[in-house]
């Protein structure tokens, strides 16, 4: 019996051992170390997690993740770095729960998340809420963890993506959600999950534009090689410039210092006019056009650095532009790129000058020294005028001087309609000058203006060889326009274009000699010099039929012209045309001429434009010069129109005292002699 007890005493010892281990079993298993321990209710001592997978995904939404870490991952998904995320707890549990709860789960709708200097503000309808816990990124497997968080509901939010990179879900900051710690699995319905696992999936998406930059001047419109723009985007604290990394050709979004060479971020058009930009991440940017100081490239056309050519490449790659941007704007689809078309403006002038013959308007004709010579400038008024600071026109002619009072300015060609009569032209040496107010022009912008004026030419002018006596037109004006910020504003800088048109003048030289030995130069023989006129020709200083051999209309060009020891005179500043030379005085024992001698000036001439455009390197002005390259063609004459005149000596009378004279002279002396001698020897008879 003793020893039954004993045994008795030894198995209720064992089981009572057994017992104590299986509650301390159970204890431990009620205690919160794993995830998935069975327990129906919550344990409220316990913390959890929040394991956040981040994959880039463009297929098809999947269906609803159940916090587990054995969700699928669909085919195609791939882990994303760079992105963060900041989680905040916003309640308890306690109220939500119980079974006689009448308080309603909240909603990721209700919260907005925003930027307040560096951090991230959760608001609920629009009042601050929740408690911050942390903010992570995303590395390299996409993955995120925030640990030690209490029982409760937790609001997370995607507060920033990599470039093209979007969620499906849209929020002010990217995608949110709430997480209940812990949650039902949904898989069986009967555990708590404390750590829970969620699989978000952004994708993306890019978009591209192509801008195109076109020139303007007149009705002529021409593509613009090397014209510069820069490219930003726009951020919450503001717009950053954009840059091609060179070594990978990814973009580089946020780059704070200003381009000013291609290598640094400008962007060029090329021989087709164009820039094209692909791969963009979605987000707003916009074009601002620049003036870069290695290489302007604008070849003279205003450069509008107050406009912005705003576009928004949406989340699916659609291209939208922005209500103000300027330029022609096509709106692009997914993955391809649209077009945005600028144009830049120019003006121009051209100068014609009438020509003495017909009254056409050409780039050259011939004068006479004290003729009136009209001029014509035509100007191409550009569209955007009203913008710009300087815009002056500056005549400066050569061997001719401005007639006071003639300028006048039209709105068309045939002279009809004439305008702008307050600018009249101020001297500026022997040609003038016109300073306009832009403003005064808007109603010209886009169209021509005409300027005439007369000149007069000088005795001095050029008579020998091609180059002539040019006229030249200065159009200076401003090559820029800039934001009403920029220090340079009032003064921007100017452009000038020159043009020019010649007026020729000749050269008649005439040599007196001796008709039987030309070696005989004849000194002190006068000319008078006409030329010869239109039959129709009326007006002072025109004569009709002046000398004999003349018939018809002249003008007296010289009078009094006389032969010096070289026996030559030389009239210069003559037009093309036909001069007579009508002897008015020989040199003693020649004769006069029987009738006028006619010279022939015929003279031809053309010219070709040649432009050549240059780029001051300190100034960054571009001066655009048209000069004439001249063909004079006057059989070799250089403009001097030589003629040999040839006088001859008349018949010789016999002088006076010569011995035809002194013979009846000394008859006359004898006979009064021998009357002398009668009388006397009659004389005497008589007294004898």
């Amino acid at each position: 019996m003793k020893r039954m007890k004993k045994l008795l005493t030894g198995l209720l010892t064992l089981a009572m051992t057994l017992s104590m281990m299986t509650m301390t079993a159970f204890a431990a298993e009620g205690s919160g170390t794993t995830a998935t321990t069975k327990m129906p209710t919550i344990d409220t001592e316990r913390t959890g997690s929040i394991k956040i997978h981040k994959y880039e995904y463009n297929g098809e939404d999947g269906g609803t993740g159940t916090g587990n870490a054995d969700d699928t991952i669909p085919d195609g998904a791939t882990p994303l770095a760079g992105v963060e995320y900041t989680v905040w707890k916003i309640s308890d549990l306690t109220n939500y729960y119980e079974y006689n709860s009448t308080e309603k789960l909240p909603k990721a709708t209700d919260f907005t998340v925003e930027k307040d200097g560096s951090s991230w503000k959760l608001k609920k309808n629009g009042t601050l809420d929740g408690t911050l816990i942390d903010s992570q990124t995303t590395g390299a497997t996409g993955v995120v963890t925030f640990g030690g968080l209490a029982v409760g509901i937790y609001y997370v939010n995607e507060t920033k993506a990599p470039d093209k990179v979007y969620s499906p879900v849209a929020a002010s900051q990217g995608a949110g959600f709430l997480v209940s710690i812990p949650m039902t699995n949904p898989k069986n319905n009967d555990e708590w999950l404390y750590d829970v696992n969620v699989f978000p999936k952004n994708k993306t998406a890019s978009g591209g534009v192509i801008l195109t930059k076109q020139g303007k001047c007149g009705t002529e419109e021409s593509v613009l090689e090397g014209a510069e723009f820069v490219l930003q985007k726009k951020f919450d604290d503001g717009w950053k410039y954009v840059k091609k990394d060179t070594t990978d050709g990814s973009w580089k979004y946020d780059v704070a210092t200003k381009p000013t060479t291609s290598a640094n971020g400008i962007l060029k058009t090329d021989a087709s006019g164009t820039i094209t930009v692909t791969d963009l991440a979605h987000g707003t940017y916009r074009f601002l056009e620049v003036d870069s100081t290695d290489d302007p490239g604008n070849r003279g056309y205003i450069i509008d650095e107050t406009k912005e050519y705003e576009f928004t490449v949406n989340t699916d790659g659609k291209i939208v532009w922005a209500a103000a941007a300027e330029g022609t704007k096509v709106n692009g689809t997914t993955n391809s790129a649209a077009t945005i078309t600028i144009v830049n403006h120019k003006p121009n002038v051209e100068k014609d000058v009438k020509d003495r013959t017909d009254g056409t308007w050409g780039k050259d004709s011939d004068y006479s020294v004290g003729d009136t010579i009209p001029y014509r400038v035509t100007v191409d008024v550009p569209e955007n005028i009203t913008e710009l600071k300087t815009f002056t026109l500056t005549d400066t002619p050569t061997n001719q001087e401005y007639q006071s009072g003639t300028l006048k300015i039209y709105s068309d060609e045939a002279f009809h309609n004439q305008i702008l009569d307050t600018y009249v032209g101020t001297a500026d040496g022997d040609g003038w000058k016109i300073e306009f107010t832009p403003a005064d022009l808007e109603g010209y912008k886009g169209s021509k203006i005409y300027i005439t004026f007369d000149m007069k030419l000088k005795k001095n002018a050029v008579t020998v060889g091609p180059n002539g006596n040019t006229n030249k037109i200065n159009l200076d004006y401003s090559n820029k326009i800039l934001p009403a910020t920029d220090p340079n504003h009032s003064n921007p800088g100017t452009d000038e274009i020159i043009k020019e048109t010649t007026v020729y003048t000749f050269e008649i030289a005439v040599e007196k000699v001796d008709a039987s030995n030309e070696a005989t130069k004849l000194e002190g023989v006068t000319f008078d010099l006409y030329r010869e006129l239109d039959p129709a020709a009326t007006g002072e200083g025109v004569l009709t039929d002046p000398v004999k051999g003349l018939t018809g209309k002249f003008k007296k060009v010289k009078e009094d012209l006389t032969t010096g020891t070289d026996g030559t005179i030389s009239v210069s500043g003559l037009a093309n045309g036909h001069y007579w030379l009508v002897e008015t005085k020989t040199k003693e024992g020649y004769n006069l001429l029987k009738k006028p001698v006619e010279v022939k000036i015929a003279a031809t001439y053309s010219e070709t434009e040649e432009t050549k455009i240059t780029t001051d390197s300190t100034t960054g002005k571009t001066t655009t010069t048209t000069t004439k390259v001249k063909n004079l063609t006057d059989a070799g004459n250089n403009g001097v129109f030589k003629t040999v005149v040839k006088n001859s000596k008349g018949f010789t009378l016999p002088t006076t005292g010569g011995i035809g004279t002194f013979v009846f002279t000394f008859a006359g002396i004898a006979m009064m002699a021998a009357a002398v001698i009668l009388l006397i020897t009659g004389k005497k008879k008589k007294a004898e």
